[in-house]
């Protein structure tokens, strides 16, 4: 299952069991999820952590409204785990935002989850990258 399939069908499910869900779509690597109450979910799928512009765009907006949230998404990589530790102090500052490490195919667990503003308030920065790495090895690396 390709990344992007797999979000949408991830995104839909985790709102619907929520019972918010009232519409999920996708343009280009960018799915958008409206819910009941005038909140809104945008994930952006990247294979890669790179060219992320536009999602630290969204996420400074979701910095000023309490009813859209930011997801990232990306494969469980080396690469991907290594870029999300050069780009800690830059995510940190967004309370919204929330990144997923997947790896579809896995015959584990297929994600895990930080959201890095809530994290770093509650961690030890010494044990940062001890942490995740932890959390990074529950998933099958891509």
């Amino acid at each position: 299952m390709e990344l992007l399939e797999w979000t949408l069908t991830f995104a839909k499910h985790r709102h619907m069991m929520k019972g918010e869900l009232v519409k999920a779509e996708q343009k280009d690597s960018i799915i958008h999820v409206a819910c009941k109450n005038n909140k809104s979910h945008d994930y952006f799928v990247s294979e890669n952590l790179d060219h992320l512009n536009k999602l630290l765009e969204s996420a400074s907006k979701s910095d000023k409204d309490s009813d859209y949230n930011v997801h990232l998404v990306c494969y469980n990589t080396k690469a991907n785990f290594k870029e999300l530790l050069n780009l800690w102090q830059k995510f940190i500052t967004h309370q919204r935002l929330t990144v997923y490490f997947v790896n579809p195919d896995s015959s584990t667990e297929t994600k895990w989850i930080v959201k890095p503003w809530l994290h770093n308030r509650i961690s030890d920065p010494a044990s940062l990258e001890t942490g995740l790495k932890s959390l990074f090895d529950t998933v099958e690396h891509v």
